[in-house]
């Protein structure tokens, strides 16, 4: 009995280890999200990730930034409730090669949520851009 727990010891650590974390299931949602949005599934290159959680509370205050800038009445505002994790936000880069060879470098704001479901934000920075011209 004591060689059959020794043995499933460290059986039971390494499929442990091999378990994805919340930010590698992100990066490979993201990834087969832009991939298949490139001008060739093939001419993707991922380089840079960025990871941070996003909230409920995320989400209320993108709508709201959103529709002030649409100038659409705000939804209602935040509670502490709303702090609950929905999905993860990454900030991604990544290069696509168009069919006439040429390297287009992009980035983009997504985000992940736990059933693997990837949707494209409008970057903060444009975001910011346009409720200072409001």
């Amino acid at each position: 009995m004591n060689r059959f727990c020794l043995f499933l010891l460290p059986v039971a650590a390494l499929l442990a280890s091999c378990s994805k974390t919340t930010e590698d299931k992100a990066k490979l949602a993201v990834q087969d999200f832009v991939r298949t949005r490139a001008s060739e599934p093939s001419n993707y290159f991922g380089e840079k990730f960025r990871f941070r959680p996003y909230t409920k509370r995320d989400s209320l205050l993108y709508v709201a930034e959103m529709a002030q800038i649409n100038g659409l009445p705000a939804p209602p505002a935040p509670t502490p409730a709303d702090s609950v994790r929905i999905g993860t936000l990454v900030y991604h880069s990544y290069r696509d090669q168009m069919r006439n060879g040429i390297m287009v470098q992009d980035s983009g704001e997504f985000v992940a949520r736990p059933n693997g479901t990837v949707r494209n934000l409008v970057a903060e920075s444009i975001r910011r851009k346009r409720l200072a011209a409001k």
